[in-house]
């Protein structure tokens, strides 16, 4: 896909349409998954994780990102959401094995 930028003609990714397609699959996921949903939270957790690692890779592919830096900050708060999320479902299920 290519866009116009300062009168300059210049190949970009369609970030929104993977960001789309990447939704509808974890939504397909996450559907098949609720069946047999093992612990209260599982599924919140499951999306935020999934989300997170579809956002951080699609983000790498824009080139109109806020930057702090040499570090996108789209990108840094997708893995810490993906850190926390990841820890929380671990302990949860850890939990809920016990039970």
């Amino acid at each position: 896909m290519g866009i116009y930028e300062a009168g300059e003609y210049v190949e970009v990714h369609p970030t929104f349409l993977y960001e789309s397609i990447a939704t509808f699959i974890i939504f397909i996921i996450l559907t098949k998954i609720s069946k047999k949903r093992k612990f209260k939270g599982q599924i919140t957790y499951l999306y935020l994780i999934m989300y997170s690692l579809a956002r951080t890779i699609i983000e790498g592919l824009r080139t109109d990102s806020l930057m702090l830096g040499a570090i996108k900050i789209s990108q840094a708060l997708s893995v810490i959401i993906f850190i926390i999320a990841l820890i929380l479902y671990i302990k949860n299920k850890r939990t809920s094995d016990k039970l």
